[in-house]
């Protein structure tokens, strides 16, 4: 019987665009795959319920029983999930004293993918100008969130928030969110839309707000972002999910079902790439889309951000593959501190494989250096003297 990476393919073929019901059900006939754990993997990598959706479109259920039902309860629970987040959206924007661009996981749920329950999240992700930001917290706090801060000045050097507000509740917690019963989420209040990782940096600021939409979400007046930006945004995203080493089979799939519904100007996209210097980062993007899920980037889009792209991160870009990505996010936990050091390195030579600039990848080796800043120093800091 085949193993676990069987029952990846297998979903990423369910996903694929123009993917057929009756020809998914012979492969997976022919693979002979534990439908089980193609359950078990669907839920563990966010996709049970699109993967459900799917299915359903079809008209088919899987053969196997026990599976078919995990995947009905997953569909149930997070439309269940979504309806408390979309409660939640709206109570938070009624009381904002500025309004929000909505971004990720709040908008593509509700406004992009087309049923509800189909898109899990971790957080809300919400863009402010930063000179709103204490106003916001303050209303925040009003409602009863509490919040956590985090230098942006130590660790891998995230700028785009540097605070996170959550409501206390009883679920307990899972290192996992896509298996949280909570229905609540963090809210993440954004002063830019700057990715950054030891180094590494892409703004996608400049030119946003100008160019965002009124929208209404949740049954209250918001933002977000234009077609362009929003799908550069998610390729951007992507790609430093993969660079960071975290869960990215939602954010791949929100890549193809983005370009399936919404009308996108590609030489507007282009041209925002090429401005934003994001072409490296949203040529990994949309090629890892366009050949796992028949994503739709146009072939002379591809063509354009590959030209545009650096050498160096066009050859990490054309050897990314669903492998990667299961291997990018499949880490085990680091429990000593040798085990940390090793990590740092590692995590430093593929962070600085994507630079665009000898100097970028100057400053990605040189943050391994920069040890006050480092996690592993902070907690040999807190660790009581031997005696």
């Amino acid at each position: 019987m085949s193993g676990p990476s069987t029952s990846v393919d297998l979903l990423v073929a369910a996903l694929k665009t123009g993917a057929q019901g009756q020809a998914w059900l012979a492969q997976l006939t022919a693979a002979d795959v534990d439908q089980g754990d193609l359950a078990v993997t669907a839920l563990a990598l966010g996709l049970a319920p699109l993967l459900h959706f799917r299915l359903e479109g079809w008209g088919v259920k899987l053969p196997d029983a026990r599976a078919q039902a995990q995947l009905d309860f997953a569909r149930q629970t997070e439309a269940v999930r979504q309806a408390a987040r979309r409660a939640q959206l709206a109570e938070v924007l009624n009381q904002l004293p500025a309004q929000p661009v909505v971004l990720k996981g709040a908008y593509l749920a509700e406004c992009v993918y087309p049923a509800p329950g189909l898109r899990p999240m971790n957080d809300i992700d919400l863009l402010f100008r930063p000179e709103d930001l204490p106003a916001v917290a303050s209303a925040l706090h009003g409602l009863g969130y509490g919040s956590k801060e985090k230098s942006p000045q130590l660790g891998p050097g995230i700028t785009k928030h540097t605070s996170t507000f959550q409501q206390q509740t009883g679920a307990a917690a899972t290192p996992n969110p896509y298996l949280s019963a909570a229905g609540n989420r963090m809210i993440e209040p954004h002063r830019s839309l700057e990715e950054s990782w030891f180094g590494l940096k892409c703004d996608l600021t400049p030119g946003m707000w100008a160019r965002s939409e009124p929208i209404e979400i949740a049954g209250c007046p918001a933002r977000a972002l234009a077609p362009a930006d929003a799908l550069l945004h998610l390729c951007v995203h992507l790609a430093f999910h993969l660079i960071m080493g975290s869960p990215s089979f939602v954010q791949l799939a929100d890549l193809a079902v983005f370009t399936e519904r919404v009308p996108v100007d590609w030489q507007d996209f282009l041209e925002r790439a090429r401005g934003l210097r994001a072409n490296g980062y949203a040529y990994a993007a949309a090629r890892l889309a366009s050949q796992s899920l028949a994503a739709g980037f146009p072939a002379v889009v591809l063509a354009a951000l590959a030209t545009a792209s650096p050498g160096g991160v066009r050859a990490v870009a054309e050897r990314l593959s669903v492998a990667d990505v299961m291997r990018r996010t499949q880490k085990a936990p680091l429990r000593t501190i040798g085990q940390r050091l090793r990590r740092g390195v590692a995590d430093r030579a593929e962070t600085a494989s994507w630079a665009h600039s000898s100097g970028e990848w100057l400053k990605v080796w040189w943050t391994l250096f920069d040890v006050r800043r480092t996690d592993t120093f902070q907690l040999l800091c807190q660790r009581p003297p031997a005696a």
